[in-house]
């Protein structure tokens, strides 16, 4: 099983929050004297009992380099300055939260070893510069949620819409991951969209979608907005570093390591699948049973990384609605359905004129899974569509959903996922 080690919950890093820093012991890091700037600018403003440099074998280590994608135990002070956990020990964990967060990024910022500000590109092509640290990020696209925690920045925001935490499971996976979502949560996606509301909230930056109809009113009164759309692969990858450039270094670095990991699962994923005698052909149906996903979309994306062909790929647009006619015609071998819109398996398999299809006589029609959220969209949770997809369409490949879903929510969230929540997801 991958990642042995345990990145600290995020849960806990709220938990170590509430505890005052000098309540805790002073750590020590070891600091190469090339690192030593960066170093005293990070004790100079930490509020809790100030660490001490040591030569080696410290709690922490400073040191040059990046973080690996595999690596659960260190963050990205600066884009080449990585603060590594050698003990787990309360105050030097403590330490590497602050050191990593917007606290930490400040002091480097006043110290000269971070910029006061970064100028972005986001995904409509428009140009946005960001005074930096973001402390308080106002997410009301669901999507671009889910970017904020996967990159270890969920505590930073203020306001969000949740895709996929409407049922109760979902809801209440939130809440394991965030126990402030319940509050997060209780604001109505027309009121956090209000300038009049998000002005009430300070901002720092707000995270909208391409389509979002807000964003112009919201710029004018001055807050940020940075716009997402992503429908490949190739998308997903620019809005994970997008959002990773926003939220500093540490961010940054997630970003990369996202990145990474997606390639590396992508292409062995692929070496799995290559030698398969056949490419099933997948139906991917929307919150309604004839609603389907088009060719532009990523569920696309995703069943032809797993191995399989989407029946849709000509279409065009975003969700089309086709009749049950045009789905006999593409006779699909397998139907997924989305774990969103009251869409279920048993709709499908109790429908008398889809009992004509033989995926559905052999009952090959199976929900796509999410722990919040869902799997098909572009969220970095849906790398592990990819291998749950390709174990579905080729049972034969050497390929373990579980290993990876227990190795993502610890290293990208900060969650340790239990085994009864790596068994239910991966259909164990």
């Amino acid at each position: 099983m991958r990642g042995c080690r345990r990145f600290v919950p995020f849960a806990l890093f709220l938990a170590l929050s509430t505890v005052g820093a000098s309540a805790l012991g002073a750590p020590t890091v070891a600091v190469p004297g090339a690192l030593a700037p960066v170093f005293d600018a990070l004790v100079a403003g930490y509020p809790g009992a100030a660490p001490s440099a040591v030569d080696s074998a410290g709690d922490l280590a400073l040191r040059a380099g990046t973080v690996a994608w595999d690596d659960l135990t260190s963050v990205a002070v600066l884009p080449d300055a990585v603060l590594t956990l050698a003990t787990d020990d309360a105050g030097a964990r403590a330490f590497q939260r602050y050191a990593a967060g917007p606290d930490g990024q400040r002091a480097l910022i006043a110290a000269g070893l971070l910029p006061a500000s970064v100028t972005v590109v986001d995904q409509t092509g428009k140009t946005v510069v960001v005074p930096q640290p973001v402390e308080r990020l106002a997410s009301p696209y669901g999507v671009a949620t889910y970017l904020a925690y996967g990159l270890g920045a969920g505590d930073r925001i203020v306001v969000a819409g949740f895709l996929g935490a409407r049922d109760p499971a979902g809801a209440a996976a939130m809440e394991r991951i965030d126990p402030r979502f319940p509050t997060l949560a209780s604001v109505a996606s027309e009121q956090a969209t209000s300038v009049e509301y998000l002005a009430t909230l300070d901002p720092d930056l707000v995270f909208a979608a391409a389509r979002s109809e807000w964003i112009e009113s919201v710029e004018a009164v001055g807050m940020p907005v940075v716009a997402f759309d992503g429908e490949s692969a190739e998308q997903l990858r620019e809005a994970v570093r997008l959002t990773g450039a926003l939220l500093g270094p540490d961010a940054a670095s997630r970003a990369e390591a996202w990145v990474a990991y997606y390639d590396d699962v992508l292409a062995r994923v692929a070496a799995a699948t290559a030698g398969a005698e056949t490419t099933p052909s997948v139906l991917f149906t929307g919150s309604q049973r004839t609603r389907v996903a088009s060719g532009a979309m990523y569920q696309t994306a995703l069943i032809e990384a797993a191995g399989g062909a989407s029946v849709t790929v000509d279409l065009s647009g975003y969700w089309n609605d086709v009749g049950v006619e045009q789905v006999l015609v593409w006779d699909p071998e397998w139907i997924l359905v989305p774990p969103y819109g009251g869409a279920s398996v048993g709709a499908v398999l109790e429908d008398p004129e889809w009992g004509l299809l033989d995926a559905v006589r052999a009952e090959r029609v199976v929900r796509m899974p999410k722990l919040v959220a869902p799997w098909d969209t572009p969220t970095p949770d849906s790398v592990l569509a990819v291998v749950w997809l390709a174990e579905v369409l080729h049972p034969g490949a050497e390929l373990a959903c579980a290993d990876e879903v227990a190795f993502f929510y610890p290293r990208f969230y900060g969650y340790a996922i239990s085994a009864e929540e790596v068994a239910e997801l991966c259909g164990l």
